[in-house]
């Protein structure tokens, strides 16, 4: 029911069919593993599939990236909330990484994780020891903390 949707998100990232095929089989193992996690009061079951697929897709562009190369990765900002932040202002004069090194270790670290690299909420908990409330706690002081650098006067 629900492969046909999640391959197209595969293939859509990756652009490999045999990739998304091996990808696909790695995000229902996902999915049946952390099931019991899901709160359908937090997001419907599609979306929180689709969040696990796009996380499994850039996980495989980040592993193949630094395989390849050892320099930094890359990877386009895909959280609505930081996308519509970053598009709000003119994109051409501010650089949005130069504002995040700005940010304390914590708060740089969270937000490098979630929103450069992919990183769920709880795989962000799990890597770095914090309860999940916490890490969804960082995340947003960090974008508000990112939204006060460009009130402040020129």
């Amino acid at each position: 029911m629900y492969a046909p949707n999640l391959m197209g998100v595969l293939m859509k990232i990756l652009n490999q069919q045999e990739t998304a095929e091996d990808l696909l089989q790695e995000v229902f193992l996902k999915i049946k593993r952390y099931l019991p996690l899901y709160d359908e009061k937090k997001a419907r079951l599609f979306t929180w599939m689709l969040n696990i697929t796009r996380n499994t897709a850039f996980d495989y562009l980040r592993l193949k990236s630094s395989k390849q190369s050892k320099s930094t990765i890359e990877i386009d900002v895909h959280h609505s909330e930081l996308e519509s932040f970053s598009h709000s202002v003119n994109t051409d004069t501010i650089d949005l990484k130069k504002l995040v090194l700005g940010l304390n270790e914590k708060h740089r670290t969270i937000l490098e994780l979630s929103y450069y690299q992919g990183y769920t909420h709880l795989e962000i908990a799990e890597e770095l020891n914090m309860p999940l409330g916490s890490v969804k706690t960082s995340i947003r002081q960090a974008i508000l903390i990112l939204r006060g650098f460009f009130s402040l006067p020129g």
